[in-house]
């Protein structure tokens, strides 16, 4: 999260019920911003279908035409995403901004390009409209510019018109459709769609405008000069698609089974499954807002106390002082967060599987959602030991631990269509719980043997990448960086 922590100590600072109210909001808007957003907006217009008397089954089609841009734009965009955080906080480190903007504009413009190669594939043969298709493109790529965006809004203290913009967004979106439904003035599907992308387009655009802002409009910025990245960190870029795809891999294989349910001969997609694993997944989103505010004011502090003394040569007393306190804030910081999520998770048993049961939701479903929510908190566990590790440089174990995640999600999900219905959302619960161990493991491992990894487990000297990426770089700035020479 890139220089979302300069704001928060500074709202925390003035120690007011107001600044930390801010403080928490600022986290909220931008850890699950984009996944309020699209529930607000699907949920709302939903509910517009049911006044207005939509078909059933166009209400099925307007659903998977959201929550396919919804989950594969993540899957596109995460391992690019993480790779442009890494250089986008080298460059505020540095206190370079002047490529910042011009890079927003090419890791978008990566995307689109796969992204549209992928979109092509998948509608070149489906029956669908071409203005639906076309539509449920565009609001796929611009919710892939969405989730890119978030990393370089991390860096601005504006955190209103964030919000302003999120809220604007949706607003118009619903208003949109609301008026193509109440006038009639075209078909309810392709219009609620062609409403989200307005809308959608606007968050892009306001989005797009602050980030430029900030960092300044760049008239000749070098819009790649992350692709060496890509070589240096390739790591990020596995952790980051690994762990995407494993958290949905359980149902991707459940829509190949008896409960998968075709829509409109061309998606696929799992109801009944899907919406009770959208509500466990809503229990750990108070981990994510948590995990930002405690990292960034107490663990980063300690971190940045720890290797500073490293760099700028203390003495090995200051150095060793400075581990233990670092490695007792990171234990201390883990337990608290992990009791706070424990918290909603009982929470989200005892009031989730009532409120289902009163919506109609079934007994065995309700059953899968209370699996889930405990699937969910390990899942949390393991996300915020991956992000530990990522913070302490060891690339090498989040890897390791996001593969382990896919893997056992892969064969157990497997093992559980061949078994049936009764081990639904048993799977994915035995593989948050093997993988969280494995992470915890991991951690353990690393912090006691933290100072060998810091010393000992780097290179000494600092090799630059000759790869495929860099070679396009130099080929593509080459004059420009011979002029800054």
């Amino acid at each position: 999260m890139a220089g979302i922590g300069f704001e928060l100590k500074r709202l925390f600072d003035r120690r007011t019920l107001t600044g930390q109210t801010m403080a928490y909001g600022y986290s909220a808007i931008i850890t699950a911003g984009p996944f309020a957003l699209l529930t607000s907006m699907v949920l709302l217009i939903q509910l517009l279908f049911v006044q207005y008397g939509v078909a059933k089954g166009a209400g099925q089609l307007y659903t998977a035409s959201v929550i396919y841009p919804f989950v594969f734009s993540q899957l596109l965009t995460c391992g690019f995403a993480m790779v442009i955080t890494r250089y986008l906080a080298d460059k505020l480190y540095q206190g370079e901004y002047e490529n910042v903007t011009a890079s927003c504009y090419g890791i978008i413009f990566l995307a689109q390009l796969l992204g549209a190669v992928g979109a092509v594939a998948f509608y070149w043969d489906k029956p669908l409209a071409f203005e639906l298709k076309l539509a449920t493109y565009v609001f796929f790529m611009e919710m892939s510019a969405v989730w890119l965006q978030g990393v370089y809004l991390t860096a601005l203290k504006d955190y209103k018109s964030i919000f302003l913009s999120y809220g604007g967004g949706g607003a118009i979106s619903v208003l949109l459709a609301w008026a193509n439904l109440h006038f009639a003035l075209g078909e309810p599907v392709l219009g609620s769609m062609v409403s989200m992308c307005i809308g959608t387009g606007v968050i892009v655009c306001c989005f797009m405008v602050q980030i430029a802002r900030y960092f300044g409009y760049p008239s000749e910025g070098m819009n790649f000069e992350f692709l060496p990245y890509f070589e240096v960190h390739y790591r990020l870029f596995g952790v980051a698609f690994f762990y995407t795809l494993a958290i949905y891999a359980a149902n991707f294989i459940i829509w190949q089974g008896p409960w998968g349910v075709t829509v409109a001969d061309t998606y696929l997609y799992s109801p009944r499954y899907d919406v009770v694993t959208f509500y466990a997944f809503l229990s750990i989103l108070p981990t994510m807002i948590m995990f930002v505010v405690s990292m960034e004011l107490k663990f980063y502090e300690q971190y940045a106390v720890y290797f500073t003394y490293i760099t700028q040569k203390g003495n090995f007393q200051d150095i060793e002082d400075a581990r233990k306190e670092l490695l007792h804030t990171l234990w201390t910081e883990f337990k608290n967060i992990m009791e706070f999520q424990l918290v909603f998770s009982l929470m989200f048993l005892a009031a989730g599987g009532y409120l289902l049961s009163m919506g109609g939701v079934s007994y065995q479903d309700v059953n899968i959602y209370r699996i889930l929510v405990l699937g969910a908190f390990f899942n949390a566990v393991l996300q915020v030991v991956y992000t530990l590790l990522l913070y302490l440089e060891d690339q090498h174990g989040a890897l390791m631990i996001a593969g382990a995640f896919l893997l056992s999600n892969g064969v157990l999900g497997i093992g559980g269509l061949w078994l049936g219905e009764a081990s639904y959302g048993f799977t994915f619960f035995l593989s948050a719980l093997f993988a969280c161990a494995v992470a915890v493991m991991r951690l353990q491992h690393f912090c006691q043997r933290i100072s060998y990894y810091v010393f000992c487990g780097r290179p000494v000297f600092f090799e630059t990448p000759h790869g495929v990426f860099s070679r396009l770089a130099a080929f593509l700035y080459r004059d420009r960086q011979e002029r800054n020479a």
